[in-house]
């Protein structure tokens, strides 16, 4: 696709509908509407939703009878040709077209015969679809798709009490990046139609054309939302919001920082972020976190569960987003994908893509590192990685020490194809609140780039240290303060959210441990051995993340159960709405 103004559009917050392939009725009713409104067409066959921002362009129909749908950002006008040339393609299964179009977006195309879902491969969007028989039902929300509650099994809910990263819904799928999905009245075809290919650079690239190819990409990433008024990025003081903030300001951008601010010393990340800001001429507004009372809240509403901390967080720092104006939000998201390491061992390092040199001398720092001789030689097979050690398995594995014992349930392994936990933030934090999140470190080419780098530019072992982020930091050694790209270690940024479990103990004696908790009746959570944990520091210590996790994971239950069973499969209910 011919790329005709670089201005992001981000507006179409979401989609829905549903086709019954059955249906001697074959009418399509299409509404677009405020994200979250359902407008009610009983007995429709065919029905075609469209969530958008006010003031956001509609999307043309490519024909009679025909629907284009879309969520998330395109950096482009959506034209009626755009969307004619685009249906054609899909219909004529041209989807390298579909690969083409910048931006990070999903949808749907609905034709007299057939549904096509996409999703593009570098967009974190969420769409989820089911199929029943003849009735195909589509949608941004997974609530959409339900037919009542419970429509999950017992070991889901332990692992996200766990702190799995899951999916909890057995009959609907998610469409997966660089995936378009066709169906018709007799089969789901799905086709991958957006490969990360590895750019073609020439061999043994040393590591500073890396950094500086990767800053060339950031810029290009970030150039379109310059021109599109006055953004926010959400600044942590680490490295990758701190590369996106530089090159946001050094294309002119109109940005103002949000920090997640704390009075805890041994999470306080401000004076990082502060000092970027100054040293770039960037508003900083830090926004106080909540500690005390209201970080749960059984108020909340939730399509899946955010079995995670500091929801509370999330939605303070957008309510202030949100009163600023701001539509588009930046952040570093995709930058530990990206640039960070994955695996790493003596395979990487002496069969990587490395002159002989760099070779020696990351073989000396791995010999210098804190792993043992032994490991770090049984590193050298393909199929062993060093960062083994860190994963949330067997040693290493989250505290379940007031869940009710279970045998066989499988290891959380990190899947980065589609999160339902940042899917949820998206359908209840930042869409309802008119906030598109953009992620400049997660465009194709930058995926392109460091899938050619070797893993080991992604982490050197140097004088007992494990130097994470190479590259990025060779990008802001010329541009930032020494004290920034410099920065080695973490602070403890769990720490406020275990201080929370530890001072209000009774809060999860009633949340997740009364006989009528949904947990407890499930018989994920046992009472007596919940008694135990808060009644013991060292315990209760120990298995705060996972209680923080099982309190999420109750509040989502709570939600499930208000929620309104469907009424007939196919029609839609005209006053639920998310968020």
């Amino acid at each position: 696709m011919e790329d005709t103004g670089r201005v992001p559009v981000g507006g179409w917050t979401g989609c829905y509908g549903h086709v019954r392939f059955d249906a001697a009725d074959t009418r399509l009713f299409r509404a677009e509407v405020p994200f979250g409104h359902r407008p009610s067409r009983p007995g429709a066959s065919r029905l075609a939703v469209q969530w958008r921002a006010s003031g956001t362009p509609g999307i043309p129909a490519p024909a009679d009878d025909e629907c284009l749908l879309l969520t998330g950002v395109i950096t482009g006008p959506v034209t009626r040709e755009w969307v004619q040339r685009t249906a054609s393609a899909l219909k004529a299964g041209r989807y390298a077209h579909l690969a083409a179009v910048p931006g990070e977006l999903a949808g749907c195309l609905v034709t007299e015969r057939k549904v096509y879902l996409f999703r593009s491969a570098t967009s974190n969007e969420g769409l989820l679809y089911r199929r029943d028989g003849p009735l195909l039902r589509w949608s941004t929300d997974p609530s959409d798709l339900l037919d009542g509650p419970r429509e999950f099994d017992q070991e889901t809910i332990w692992r996200c009490c766990r702190g799995d990263m899951v999916f909890v819904y057995r009959d609907m799928q998610p469409v997966l990046p660089g995936q378009v999905v066709i169906m018709d009245s007799d089969t789901t075809t799905t086709v991958e139609y957006d490969p990360i290919a590895p750019l073609d650079l020439p061999r043994r690239t040393p590591l500073a054309q890396y950094a500086r190819t990767a800053y060339e990409l950031i810029l290009e990433a970030v150039r379109p939302y310059a021109g599109c008024g006055r953004i926010g990025i959400l600044l942590s003081g680490g490295l990758d919001s701190s590369a996106v903030l530089t090159a946001l300001v050094e294309c002119g951008a109109d940005v103002t920082a949000y920090h997640q601010a704390t009075d805890d010393p041994l999470a306080d990340e401000s004076g990082y972020a502060r000092e970027v800001c100054e040293h770039l001429g960037v508003p900083f507004v830090p926004v106080m976190m909540d500690h005390g009372d209201g970080y749960l809240s059984e108020r909340w509403e939730f399509p899946h569960p955010y079995n995670n901390m500091a929801f509370r967080w999330l939605e303070q720092i957008a309510d202030r987003i949100q009163h600023d104006g701001i539509t588009f939000l930046t952040w570093g998201r995709d930058g530990d994908m990206v640039f960070g390491p994955t695996r790493y061992g003596l395979h990487d390092v002496l069969y990587g893509d490395l002159s002989l040199r760099e070779k020696a001398a990351l073989s000396r720092g791995l010999l210098c590192s804190r792993w043992e001789l032994s490991r770090i030689l049984r590193s050298i097979a393909p199929s062993s990685s060093l960062l083994d050690d860190y994963l949330p398995t067997g040693d290493n594995a989250r505290a379940t020490d007031f869940l009710t014992p279970r045998a066989g349930v499988p290891d959380d392994r990190f899947d980065d194809a589609y999160s339902a936990r940042e899917h949820c933030v998206d359908l209840t934090v930042w869409r309802p609140r008119g906030l598109q999140l953009c992620n400049p470190l997660g465009t194709k080419d930058l995926r392109r780039l460091t899938a050619r780098m070797p893993n080991a530019y992604r982490l050197l072992p140097y004088q007992g240290r494990m130097i994470t982020k190479p590259v990025l930091r060779l990008i802001l050694s010329t541009r930032l303060p020494e004290r920034i790209w410099r920065r080695y270690g973490r602070l403890w940024l769990d720490s406020p959210h275990k201080n929370y479990v530890l001072a209000h103990r009774e809060v999860f004696a009633d949340l997740i441990g009364r006989p009528d908790s949904h947990l407890v009746r499930m018989g994920v959570v046992d009472p007596r051995r919940l008694t135990e944990v808060l009644s013991e520091p060292m315990l209760l210590r120990r298995n705060a993340e996972p209680l923080l996790n099982a309190a999420m994971t109750e509040l989502f239950l709570r939600s499930d159960a208000r929620r309104a069973p469907a009424t007939v499969k196919g029609s839609t209910d005209a006053t639920r709405a998310t968020g």
